[in-house]
């Protein structure tokens, strides 16, 4: 979104490191993070992780076809953003 938007300034409410991303993709424009913002579930995921994840293909995760077909198109928006 701030990437295609005209506006410079931006508040983002989520984890404080896509701000810090955010700012170094886009030095032209301004993002201000909420105080506190941390998710600790994010922060127990390592690059070490994700790679013995994608080696063994575990855990496997089994989700509802509802559950998939809402999830698509945020997942979809995320992606996009690191193209």
């Amino acid at each position: 979104y701030a990437r295609e938007s005209e506006s410079t300034e931006f508040i983002i409410a989520t984890e404080k490191e896509l701000c810090y991303r955010m700012k170094k993709e886009m030095p032209e424009k301004k993002f201000y993070a909420i105080k506190n913002a941390i998710c600790p579930t994010m922060k127990k995921i390592t690059l070490e992780k994700v790679i013995k994840s994608l080696e063994i293909m575990k855990p496997e995760i089994k989700l509802d076809g509802d559950i998939i077909a809402r999830a698509k198109k945020p997942l979809e928006r995320m992606l996009n953003i690191g193209r």
